[in-house]
């Protein structure tokens, strides 16, 4: 028991002694000239520091986007994005002529156009059709994206031949090749939208001559412009081209433009037909096949 005290007895002697200076390791005699006061203000500042500057660029950030929204809102659209605004603002103005919001069945057209595209090799493209309620356009396609077709038909003018969904369906073919060739887009098309598509008018009132003046150029090519016979002809070859190797196609397609024929020629109604679309007569023949001499 004595031991055991007097062995606690240096213990806490020792607890109480400093430990000399010489013994004491050299990390341990750094540690006495460091002013940890001053490290945690150091440490504070600094942490202080990288919130003002995490601030500041998120501040600097938002700014950016801010920028860019407002440059955005006044971005001329791209080409792609030209045609179906003004397509569409043509199709507004022209509502009361053109008819096309009007209560109407449900023709189940889209089907058949499809398989048709499907039969003739045209994979990929989307398109919508709008009926319409007057007796012209017959049919149309209007300047759209490059990926899809808005094509136009005349209920009265289908309503008038009789016509099948396959007999639409060709006609509405026709305007898919217009519109690959470019037609009517290119034959409209403002001098100014190359210079203006996808430009910035940020500070200034925006140019929307071009807007106007495809409307303007799409009424004067349907009133009395419309497409050439060199034009027609192409198209008729490339129809001939497409059908020749379905000839159910290629024959409906023949009587559809004997129908259209005589249409134009016995009924005044539809006289305009031939101001748009040159000579259905003249198609027959470019169809009929060529002699040949034995």
């Amino acid at each position: 028991m004595i031991g055991t005290l007097a062995f606690l007895a240096v213990l806490t002697l020792r607890a109480q002694t400093p430990v000399p200076n010489d013994a004491r390791l050299p990390q341990e005699k750094e540690l006495d000239v460091v002013d940890f006061q001053h490290v945690k203000d150091v440490l504070k500042k600094d942490g202080l520091m990288q919130e003002v500057r995490r601030k500041k660029e998120e501040v600097a950030r938002i700014q950016g986007l801010r920028v860019e929204q407002e440059r955005a809102r006044h971005a001329w659209p791209s080409e792609d994005d030209f045609w179906p605004l003004a397509s569409e603002l043509w199709l507004v103005k022209n509502a009361p002529s053109l008819k096309w919001d009007f209560d109407r069945p449900e023709y189940g057209l889209e089907e058949t156009f499809a398989q048709l595209l499907r039969t003739t090799g045209r994979i990929g493209k989307h398109f919508r059709i709008l009926a319409l309620d007057a007796p012209a356009p017959a049919h149309f396609n209007l300047p759209w994206t490059a990926q899809e077709y808005c094509l136009l038909f005349s209920v009265p003018f289908a309503r008038t031949l009789d016509l099948s969904k396959t007999e639409i369906s060709l006609l509405l073919l026709e305007e898919v090749l217009r519109a690959d060739e470019g037609w009517p887009r290119e034959l409209v098309r403002p001098a100014k939208l190359k210079e203006l598509a996808g430009s910035n008018f940020t500070g200034a009132k925006p140019d929307l001559t071009p807007v106007f003046e495809v409307g303007t150029g799409l009424t004067d090519f349907l009133r009395d412009k419309g497409y050439s016979f060199q034009q027609q002809f192409l198209i008729t070859k490339k129809m001939d081209s497409l059908l020749k190797a379905h000839p159910e196609l290629w024959n409906a397609y023949v009587r559809l433009l004997g129908k259209i024929d005589r249409l134009v020629k016995g009924n005044p109604t539809h006289a305009s037909y031939l101001k748009l679309f040159p000579s259905p007569e003249m198609q027959i023949r470019w169809l009929a096949p060529e002699d040949k001499p034995l």
